[in-house]
Formats: structure tokens, C-alpha cells, sequence
């Protein structure tokens, strides 16, 4: 998963308007954003059940959760083939969550490219989405010029 090359083209996106009769939702991406992966790279997933928990961005879910009774939806660029860690990590951390969408096995697109559809598939038509917290530069800026307000919580160029 190497995240393709960083002088690919911008990946296209269409504008988002939230749909105040839908659920509100707040997004948030895992590596690098909720999970502080250290010294692991952020394509090696064999050791992601070893990350630290960012206190801070659960904390975030937990009160926008609270406050708004907001869904909490997960995107992630981990593979499908990551699930069973990322699911027992995020229980170990009690990570409030409802959603948890991964590109497909053997999608070696780039992250925002991949985020970008999952959104599309999974958020854009269900929910009215409050935030998005993310760490990664290109996604953020995805998220950005859709209309999505977003938080980036750590520095996110690689």
C-alpha cells in the first residue's frame, strides 16, 4: 500500500451541502489521527494493534457524541485485510464508534482518492456530517474542497 506517487492528479470531488433532515455524523480517520503509530510506517499494518490511542480525539468523539447524539463514522485507509486488528484495537481503547469503512483488499490507490469514494458510497447520501478530523494533507484537503468542515489534528505530509 504505498499510498501512490504525490505528484498524481487531485482527485475530482463534488461539493457537499449536509441535509439537515439526515443524522448528524462526525468522521474521523484512524492512523496517524486517532491511532499515534510511532515508529511504525504508515503502510507496515502488521504491527497496528501496537499504536497509542490519541487521548484527545477520542475524547472529541466522546463529546460530540454526547452533545449531539452524532454517529461516529471511521475511514480508514487500512485494507479490509486489517479489519480483525483495527476492530480488537479500537474495542481495547473503547473508541466510540457505529461505522467503520476500509478500502477493499488489494486497493493500492491513493488515500484520498479511496477516502474520497467511500465517502460517496457510505456518508455523503446518509448523513449530515458535522466534522471530520484527519491528519493526512491530501485528504484534508479532499475533505476541504467538498465543503466539509475539518479538523487536522496532526501533521500529515508523507
Amino acid at each position: 500500500m504505498n499510498g501512490g506517487s504525490a505528484g498524481a492528479a487531485v482527485p475530482p470531488v463534488t461539493a457537499y451541502v449536509p441535509d439537515p433532515a439526515l443524522p448528524t455524523a462526525v468522521m474521523c480517520d484512524i492512523d496517524g489521527t486517532l491511532a499515534l503509530t510511532g515508529d511504525r510506517g504508515p503502510y507496515d499494518f502488521s504491527r497496528c494493534e501496537l499504536d497509542l490511542l490519541n487521548e484527545s480525539v477520542k475524547h472529541a468523539l466522546d463529546a460530540f457524541r454526547r452533545a449531539g447524539g452524532d454517529t461516529i463514522v471511521l475511514l480508514s485507509g487500512r485494507s479490509e485485510e486489517h479489519r480483525p486488528q483495527t476492530e480488537s484495537w479500537l474495542r481495547r481503547h473503547e473508541v466510540p464508534y457505529d461505522e467503520l469503512w476500509m478500502r477493499a483488499a488489494g486497493d493500492t490507490r491513493r488515500d484520498d482518492v479511496v477516502k474520497a469514494e467511500l465517502f460517496d458510497a457510505h456518508v455523503r447520501h446518509r448523513y449530515a456530517v458535522r466534522i471530520s478530523l484527519d491528519d493526512r494533507d491530501r485528504v484534508v484537503a479532499v475533505w476541504r474542497r467538498m465543503g466539509l468542515p475539518t479538523w487536522q489534528v496532526n501533521y500529515g505530509d508523507f
